[in-house]
């Protein structure tokens, strides 16, 4: 009879995966632990909201805009003031698709379809239109996503294809929750060690891995095709931004293509990223349907001002360690 421990190499890694539910109340029960890879700028907006498990949030947050008023009188004024907009991404031609998984998306959480998520919608359409992403292959990365809307819509998308979010613990809580209200049946996992990454991406069965940031060094045992950083780099300090490159370049895949849209001047400026000469750019302009706004009253449509808020996105396939 085998007895505890017996035949077990004291230096490999054991396996504390969790999964579905109770990853989701093992990050609601650890929302306001003091977390290493906070900027001073979420060290401040942190404790500004409080997330249940459920993904019910109290206070004021950064991450976007989730408005549960809907009513077909605000689902038609959304429309219509959103429909000059879609102009920003007419040259993308899957971009009537990505805005259906958008507003499907919106649906199932009883949510309104804002511009927040029409934006995403847009990066969606601009990604495709460049990259196939609906093999199974290699995983998509989101860094830092916002009420899971850019983990949801490549799910939706990529229905093969696994989906990793890394994030704060309190943000990520409420990237799992928003995402399981429109795709219930993706199963979760959350990972904390190499082991687990690598146990999560081998069962067949899940589709959706979490981390969070202060473990991300994990996410370089997947194959990461793509990532996706959204408007949360320019937060960062500029040793983490570094890290997530070094994660992206040394990673498993044979390629890694990189979307970055954010702001060109801010706490670790868009040009300091460490890019390199031997990246390939696929786009890289400035986001114009980031610069656009809209609101009841006229004029309806405001567009930022240029000086010092101009906000840019680059898609490039990324120089890697491993070639």
């Amino acid at each position: 009879m085998m007895t505890y421990g017996e035949n077990i190499d004291p230096t490999d890694e054991i396996s504390l995966m969790l999964i579905g539910d109770d990853a989701i109340k093992a990050l609601a029960a650890r929302t306001d632990e003091a977390e290493g890879s906070r900027s001073d700028y979420w060290e401040h907006q942190i404790g500004n909201f409080q997330v249940a498990a459920d993904g019910t949030m109290t206070g004021q947050t950064a991450l976007g805009n989730a408005s549960k008023k809907v009513s077909l009188l605000r689902n038609f004024a959304h429309a219509a003031l959103q429909r000059p907009l879609h102009r920003l991404a007419a040259p993308f031609p899957d971009l009537a698709d990505c805005v259906r998984l958008g507003r499907q998306i919106a649906r199932r959480q009883n949510r309104q379809f804002t511009y927040d998520m029409l934006r995403q919608s847009f990066t969606l359409a601009l990604i495709r239109n460049y990259l196939d992403i609906s093999s199974g292959e290699d995983c998509s990365l989101v860094i830092g996503d916002g009420y899971g809307v850019m983990t949801t819509l490549l799910l939706m998308h990529a229905p093969r294809r696994k989906v990793i979010t890394v994030n704060l613990t309190k943000p990520l809580l409420l990237d799992l929750a928003y995402s399981r209200q429109a795709v219930p049946e993706a199963r979760l996992a959350l990972v904390e060690s190499a082991q687990e990454m690598r146990d999560a991406l081998a069962d067949g069965g899940i589709r959706l891995i979490a981390v969070r940031a202060d473990d991300a060094d994990c996410i370089g045992d997947a194959a990461i095709g793509l990532a996706i950083n959204i408007l949360s780099m320019q937060e960062m300090d500029s040793g983490v931004v570094k890290n997530y490159f070094r994660l992206l370049r040394g990673n498993r895949a044979r390629q890694t293509a990189f979307y970055c849209s954010n702001k060109e001047i801010k706490v670790t400026n868009f040009d300091d990223y460490p890019w390199r000469p031997g990246d390939t750019i696929l786009h890289d302009s400035i986001c114009e349907w980031s610069q656009w706004n809209y609101s009841a009253r006229p004029p309806f449509w405001h567009r930022r001002p240029r000086s010092g808020k101009l906000i840019r996105h680059r898609l490039a396939l990324l120089e890697m360690e491993n070639t």
